[in-house]
């Protein structure tokens, strides 16, 4: 009997070594466009890791950059594609050792991939995105994208400058507000002494000419409005604060960190004409976009 189990722990090692070889096989393998076959993505959230195609993924991250309620045109979705895909095969070329617990990607606020089975428009905008070619000094770039502008970008050199994007003001879900405790507020900051007496504990906001807040006193530390969004899971940095009613509540313009392509303009520009190719001008000028072979 003792013999029969150790054949049977053989021969499963044995197959268990086969499936390792052949699932470093496939991810090894290249599509004409130069991209993986497939990817393995660790989804922090969820603490797993998921082995998609390339094109779902990216499909799944286009799905992931849309508003709901929005009727996105198809070459806004290719546009918006092609920015992903840079930024996707960017973090592929960065990534080391096992800083996303060994697998090529993480989702995360950079790469917001939405779960679902990815719709068929975003499905055709990957298979098309997968064509073109965007890059910055001959490399695929972290390519900045937001949600929704405040009515102007944040300049992001040497990708993109700042334009003004007078039709986000009008978007649905253009503003937003998140309500924090105080207890809340001084755990996401890292916990604070400061006594709270019912006065504001921040004060002294920075703002840049597009509404963004720069910097902001926190008792007799200053912070940034990138660390205040970050630490409490906010929409934006364009952020107001305001004591009320035993909690803190958090008003923000826009949705993302105000940069690069805003995927609301993008649709926008499309419906009015813009080719995917004349978008990707628009924001990112100073990359090279070609078609691929």
């Amino acid at each position: 009997m003792p013999k029969k189990l150790t054949i049977v722990s053989a021969v499963s090692l044995v197959l268990l070594i086969g499936v390792i070889a052949l699932a470093v096989k496939l991810s090894e393998k290249k599509t004409p466009s130069g991209v993986p076959a497939r990817i393995s993505v660790y989804d922090k959230n969820a603490g797993t890791i998921f082995t998609p195609t390339y094109e779902d993924f990216l499909a799944g991250c286009v799905d992931g950059l849309l508003i709901k309620g929005v009727d996105f045109e198809p070459e806004a979705l290719k546009a918006i594609a092609a920015a992903e895909n840079t930024r996707i095969k960017y973090f592929l070329k960065i990534k080391s050792g096992f800083e996303n617990l060994g697998a090529d990607l993480s989702v995360n606020e950079y790469i917001p991939y939405s779960p679902k089975e990815p719709s068929e428009a975003a499905k055709a905008a990957a298979k098309d995105a997968l064509k073109l070619e965007l890059t910055f000094d001959g490399e695929p770039f972290n390519a900045p994208i937001c949600k929704i502008s405040t009515g102007r970008t944040d300049d992001c050199p040497p990708y993109s400058p700042s334009i003004g994007l007078p039709c986000d003001v009008d978007a649905p879900y253009y503003s937003g507000s998140t309500a924090a405790t105080v207890e809340e507020v001084s755990a996401a900051l890292g916990g604070t002494n400061m006594a709270f007496d019912g006065t504001e504990w921040f004060h002294d906001p920075v703002y840049g000419d597009n509404g963004t807040l720069l910097f902001i006193a926190f008792g007799n530390e200053k912070i940034s409005g990138e660390t205040l969004r970050t630490a409490l899971g906010l929409r934006s940095t364009a952020i107001s604060t305001e004591y009320t009613e035993d909690k803190f509540m958090f008003r923000c313009q826009g949705w993302g960190d105000n940069r690069g392509m805003s995927v609301y303009a993008a649709n926008y520009l499309a419906q009015h004409g813009k080719t995917a190719e004349e978008i990707l001008d628009i924001f990112y000028p100073n990359a090279k976009l070609k078609a691929a072979k």
